[in-house]
């Protein structure tokens, strides 16, 4: 079921299952640091502060980003399947987040990020084929396969590419997260950057929700 958008804020008291802890203000930093090394810690961030934080189960990886297909009978154009189609994560100049949305759309044919370095060293973490996890009709038997064969995982994260804004303070990705027949949801998060090699959820839109029938 399609859910209505919304935004929400580190604050928000409708997160309290999802919020991550000291939510970061602007930081300024150096030159950032190598992209995919950037980019394995920002996949790491949404993984663990959201969903290992929300479920306190492992959270199973899919080894590739997620692309650009759309298989529904009508798109609409990426910027808004991955909610980025306004800047709503942009604090005053929106440069930043031009740059971020820029980079992301730019990234988006071709990523270039290893998603398999993303479990490692990561207890709460577990790499998951693409082909191994449900998909959106998958039904209840499925789901049992997958959890048996994936450590009981309380469901599999698919993100997007991340884009980067240029000074590197910025980053934003789509997330399409699977928890069973009638469980998950597609967020677009916003993070800033605490130090050179760690990140915080800044912000996050709910794009669409599957709902309990």
């Amino acid at each position: 079921m399609r859910a209505e958008r919304q935004l929400f804020r580190c604050v928000s008291a409708a997160l309290a299952t999802l919020i991550v802890a000291g939510c970061a203000g602007r930081v300024h930093h150096a030159a950032p640091i190598r992209t995919a090394s950037r980019a394995v810690a920002v996949y790491r961030t949404i993984a663990e502060s959201i969903y290992v934080r929300s479920t306190n189960r492992v959270v199973a990886v899919a080894t590739t980003p997620l692309d650009t297909v759309c298989d529904a009978a009508t798109c609409p154009d990426l910027r808004t399947r991955w909610g980025v189609e306004t800047l709503w994560w942009a604090r005053g100049d929106s440069a930043d987040a031009r740059d971020a949305r820029a980079d992301l759309l730019g990234n988006a044919a071709a990523p270039t990020t290893d998603m398999r370095d993303v479990p490692t060293g990561r207890p709460m973490l577990l790499e998951a084929d693409p082909g191994d996890v449900p998909t959106a009709e998958s039904g209840a038997a499925e789901w049992v396969r997958f959890r048996a064969t994936h450590a009981d995982a309380a469901g599999a994260l698919r993100v997007s590419p991340v884009g980067f804004s240029r000074n590197g303070q910025t980053a934003i990705a789509f997330v399409d997260w699977r928890c069973g027949p009638t469980c998950g949801h597609r967020l677009s998060v916003a993070l800033r950057a605490t130090s050179d090699t760690t990140w915080a959820i800044d912000e996050m839109l709910l794009v669409s929700s599957t709902q309990q029938r």
